[in-house]
């Protein structure tokens, strides 16, 4: 993930994002919280799936409060500006 990804998660808190993995996943996600450590520069991210081309991958999504981003396997990330936010 680049530092231009880290930052557009940063910038999208509660709000909608495309996520592309390695695995030719492609999601929407609502991005919940973001951590940063300072002392070894990582983030952790947690979101919740809206939707996916990889669903069964997300067995209990309707029951699950979020997951965490593995940066290592995200290529791409981009704000979801035109999909309806459900608030």
């Amino acid at each position: 993930m680049t530092p231009s990804d880290v930052q557009c998660i940063k910038n999208n808190i509660d709000k909608l994002v495309e996520i592309r993995t390695v695995s030719g996943e492609c999601l929407v996600a609502r991005i919940l919280f973001v951590t940063h450590d300072e002392d070894c520069d990582e983030h952790e991210v947690l979101y919740q799936v809206v939707s996916s081309n990889q669903l069964d991958q997300y067995h209990h999504l309707e029951t699950s409060g979020g997951y965490v981003l593995d940066f290592e396997e995200t290529v791409s990330v981009k704000p979801a500006d035109a999909l309806p936010t459900n608030h």
